[in-house]
């Protein structure tokens, strides 16, 4: 057992140890929460966030993640925001490199309050089934509020999106470990709001709903997620979050509620 911890502490050491050379969920990526506000006066600005996880699935896992965020200003108008989570997992007695995605942003600004972008990800998520999720599409972005302390956003758009899934999710399943695919045409509904209590203390909140435009939109796909924020300095901090993702019909018969609590430090500039 000593020797299985150490091999992962190991990984972990190593992991965050590469991470910042980085050019820096589950199927929703929580980019209400993540998607900073462009600031045109700046030429790049973004955040680093290594984190400690525990999540329920078919067995009890911990993992070591590292989170990327940074948006580049190309012109006055326009941006490209990359969002990157790589992690390290330590699964039963088997450690290794596992989950992560990759989402990316072309975002033009048509207001200051508006954004309108084109998106592609991926996620992968082999310790829940998913081993591919591939996804593209049409979004916008407006800002309902923004005040100095408090900002509410609401988010629409439409993506076409592609899954490979297997049955290591499911639980006490013992059959054959068949593949199956999707391909689907789907909307998307967001809504986040973020609280600046203080320069120190930050709250971030955001919801979504995927739906089938084949489907009945009584079966949809949802999440929400909370995040709390404290700023040591003006540039390093300390983070906890909390996610949900509720499947009303997922593809395989996996648990149809996802639950993650995470935390760690951060670095922004």
């Amino acid at each position: 057992p000593n020797s299985k911890y150490m091999t992962f502490l190991r990984y972990c050491l190593l992991f965050s140890l590469l991470c910042p050379l980085l050019p820096l969920r589950a199927q929703i990526i929580f980019t209400e929460s993540l998607a900073t506000v462009i600031d045109t006066t700046r030429s790049w600005q973004g955040s680093v966030a290594p984190e400690l996880n525990f999540k329920t699935e078919k067995e009890n896992f911990f993992s070591f993640k590292n989170n990327a965020n940074v948006s580049w200003l190309l012109q006055k108008k326009k941006a490209i925001t990359l969002i990157n989570q790589l992690e390290i997992t330590a699964f039963g007695n088997t450690v290794n490199v596992s989950n992560g995605f990759l989402h990316t942003e072309y975002r033009y600004l048509v207001k200051p309050r508006l954004e309108v972008y084109p998106f592609a990800e991926l996620v992968w998520s082999p310790t829940r089934g998913l081993l591919l999720r591939v996804a593209s599409g049409m979004q916008s972005r407006y800002r309902l509020i923004q005040s100095e302390h408090f900002i509410l956003t609401s988010g629409l758009g439409f993506f076409y999106e592609y899954e490979k899934w297997n049955m290591d999710g499911v639980p006490k399943y013992t059959g054959e470990n068949i593949t199956l695919h999707q391909r689907t045409l789907k909307t998307r509904l967001a809504i986040g709001f973020k609280i600046l209590f203080s320069e120190k203390w930050q709250l971030t909140t955001s919801g979504y709903m995927h739906s089938r435009l084949d489907s009945n939109i009584a079966n949809p796909r949802f999440a929400y997620d909370l995040q709390l924020k404290h700023h040591i300095t003006k540039n390093f901090g300390i983070w906890l979050s909390y996610q949900v993702i509720q499947h009303t019909k997922p593809i395989v018969p996996i648990k149809k509620m996802y639950l993650v609590t995470t935390g760690g430090v951060f670095i922004s500039w």
